[in-house]
């Protein structure tokens, strides 16, 4: 019994993992198409990236998305 749950809980790490990677990808290109347009163009949604790199930046919109997926 032990052992079956185990592996659902490696499976559910490895579909976590899966989903953050995913949606980092995603977070990354998009942040990084919004900043090669300038800056008085740039759509503001929620959020102060000014001074963050497009990791931390794309880093901190995965972790604060995260957690819709699983509601």
């Amino acid at each position: 019994m032990s052992m079956i749950n185990a592996s659902h809980r490696e499976e559910s790490k490895i579909e976590f993992s899966l989903l953050m990677w995913l949606a980092f990808a995603v977070f990354f290109v998009a942040i990084a198409i919004t900043r090669l347009i300038p800056r008085s163009l740039r759509p503001r949604v929620g959020g102060h990236d000014e001074g963050k790199s497009i990791f931390q930046a794309a880093k901190a919109a995965t972790y604060n998305s995260i957690p819709f997926a699983f509601m």
